[in-house]
């Protein structure tokens, strides 16, 4: 509670020294600037008035605008047209000030008016020209009732005085009330304050050249310091600067200047020199608008690139810019680790992985070039000494939009992270290799090897292959007779003996239950033939002790079948299937590699 007493208590004080502020510029302004006892041709009133309610809440907004009616009713009385006119005058000057304070906040509730060319643009629409055009209807008609000629004669100076007043005094009235202190604490003090000052003064002695005489046509002289010292010191600048010109303006009015000798009436020059003001300040705002954005810019990227260092000196991913040609221009400290390289700028982007992957380091920056707006991936296996990694990269092509919206400009280069993704790809590996193993023995299971089946099969008629599969010998009656654990034990001997066989020519799987497989990549069919002898042989050599104490061995029927031309997988299965059952039908113990009677149907696999 009592927080909210003491802001009442400052938004009344503010109310008070606004229309203080407020009474003196008037006052001022309508004793000087009244030609032929008419309207003030300079009116600030506006400008100061819609400031105020701009700082204000909305809450307070009444009794502002009774107070800026009571400053305006006893100027106009003391100084305008009298107590009877002081009223109606009031009433029209705190609705023009109210039109502006709403058109601003309506389109620009930001409150960027100064900061922004589409700011300074609003400014313009609402307080040069819309509200003062709305006032000067019944601000026309009100001074037609006290003053000869028309209305809209009285109408159109009410226009050009207001609308030009409150582009001249908005900004110095704004930075005044709520930048005086911001000034301060952004650091205007020392150098700063200094170079503002020298500014100034260049742009007083250009002023008093250009408005001291009237022999040369000098008006625009003082427009050069002024952009400079808009330039270098922002907004402040431009409106100090103007405020400068105002001021020599003023002194040189009644004397032999420039302004004095264009031969106009003194209402005709009061009118000139505040357009003479606004084009000054409506040329000096934007560039001072337009160095805030470039300052604001440079910060951003600066608060950018100090974190985007921070991040790549502390990251594990590799972090690289390349040119157009896919080379090196900048690469993080983890770029080291991951290509073994110390020195990488200059270097192909291929350096990071194997030399047989160059050609699809080309397709992933020439896809990542056709696609600037989106990101590729590659992902390769790369030995560093003993040790194989995994890296992944992602690549994205740096194609600058040209202005307005217009097709993208030639490419910069590649944005380009690489990071190691091993432990990932381990993972993802391991997963597969659960998925397709054996759990009991340690084999691949029957999905492994039909896998495996449909790619040698696309290539069975240039690269033929010896498909085998065994079966054990009543092995039914193991697991009656000795029990499962008994009949497991078997079955992980007899894998072991698989594996031990095993190389990258030979593929055994278990296809389920006591049935395996063997996929055989021998130049001869004859050296499948051996193997699978041998494989019987050592098969029928193994002995196991039951749970009694009896020994007992195990033996092996094999089909073995030569595919040698396209096939599906089920017709190369029951190629060997029908082997199989004939060496059953043989006596079982032996490898079937070509039927010697009619063969038994096959009917017992789906692949």
């Amino acid at each position: 509670m009592k927080g909210a007493q003491t802001a009442s208590r400052g938004d009344l004080a503010r109310i008070a020294l606004f229309a203080v502020a407020y009474f003196g510029v008037t006052s001022l302004t309508i004793g000087w600037s009244r030609y032929g006892g008419g309207l003030a041709l300079v009116w600030f009133g506006s400008a100061v008035a819609a400031v105020m309610l701009l700082g204000l809440p909305r809450a307070h907004w009444g009794r502002a605008l009774v107070a800026i009616m009571g400053a305006s009713a006893v100027a106009t009385s003391l100084f305008g047209f009298g107590p009877r006119m002081a009223l109606p005058l009031a009433l029209i000057n705190a609705l023009e000030a109210w039109l502006v304070a709403r058109l601003l906040l309506a389109s620009r509730p930001q409150r960027d008016w100064l900061d922004n060319v589409s700011g300074l643009a609003t400014l313009v629409a609402a307080g040069g020209i819309v509200a003062p055009g709305l006032a000067a209807i019944p601000g026309g008609f009100a001074a037609s009732l006290a003053a000869p000629g028309a209305w809209y004669r009285h109408g159109t100076e009410w226009w050009m005085a207001h609308g030009l007043g409150t582009l001249i005094g908005f900004p110095m009235a704004y930075l005044a009330a709520a930048g005086g202190r911001k000034v301060l604490a952004a650091g205007w003090t020392g150098a700063r304050a200094g170079e503002l000052a020298g500014h100034l003064l260049v742009i007083a002695a250009f002023s008093w050249l250009a408005l001291g005489q009237s022999r040369l046509p000098l008006l625009f002289l003082p427009i050069m310091p002024l952009l400079l010292a808009a330039f270098r010191c922002g907004r402040e600048g431009a409106t100090l600067g103007t405020l400068v010109i105002a001021a020599f303006a003023l002194v040189f009015d009644h004397h032999q200047s420039m302004i004095a000798s264009l031969g106009l009436t003194h209402g005709e020059e009061v009118l000139f020199l505040q357009f003479y003001l606004a084009i000054l300040s409506l040329l000096a705002l934007p560039v001072s608008v337009a160095l805030r954005q470039h300052q604001l810019l440079l910060d951003e990227l600066e608060e950018r690139k100090a974190l985007e260092l921070l991040i790549a000196d502390h990251s594990d991913d590799a972090l690289l810019n390349l040119d157009e040609n896919g080379l090196v221009r900048y690469a993080s400290p983890a770029g080291a680790r991951l290509s073994g390289t110390e020195e990488l700028v200059g270097e192909p982007l291929g350096l990071f992985f194997d030399p047989l992957d160059e050609g699809l380091v080309r397709d992933a920056l020439a896809r990542a070039a056709a696609s600037p707006g989106e990101t590729g991936i590659l992902e390769r296996a790369v030995l560093r000494g003993d040790e194989q990694l995994w890296l992944e990269a992602k690549l994205r092509a740096v194609a600058p939009v040209c202005a307005h919206g217009g097709r993208p400009g030639a490419l910069q280069g590649f944005a380009v992270t690489i990071r190691d993704v091993t432990a990932r790809k381990q993972t993802e590996l391991d997963a597969i290799e659960a998925a397709e193993t054996d759990p009991l023995t340690g084999l691949p299971n029957r999905r492994a090897f039909l896998g495996q089946l449909e790619r040698v099969l696309a290539h069975a008629e240039q690269r033929p292959f010896a498909l085998a599969i065994l079966d054990l010998d009543h092995f039914k009656a193991i697991n009656d007779s000795h029990g499962h654990l008994v009949g497991d034990a078997v079955l992980r001997e007899v894998s072991a003996v698989m594996r031990r066989m095993s190389s990258p020519s030979r593929y055994f799987a278990r296809l389920g239950g006591e049935e395996f497989a063997l996929i055989g990549r021998q130049r001869e069919f004859a050296d499948a033939e051996r193997l699978c002898e041998r494989l019987r042989a050592e098969t029928a050599a193994l002995r196991f002790t039951a749970p009694d104490g009896s020994r007992f061995r195990v033996t092996a029927s094999i089909g073995l079948a030569r595919i040698a031309e396209p096939a599906g997988v089920g017709q190369a299965l029951q190629a060997a299937d029908t082997l199989l059952y004939a060496a059953k039908d043989g006596g079982r113990n032996r490898v079937e590699t070509a039927l010697s009677s009619a063969p038994r149907p096959a009917i017992r696999r789906v692949a």
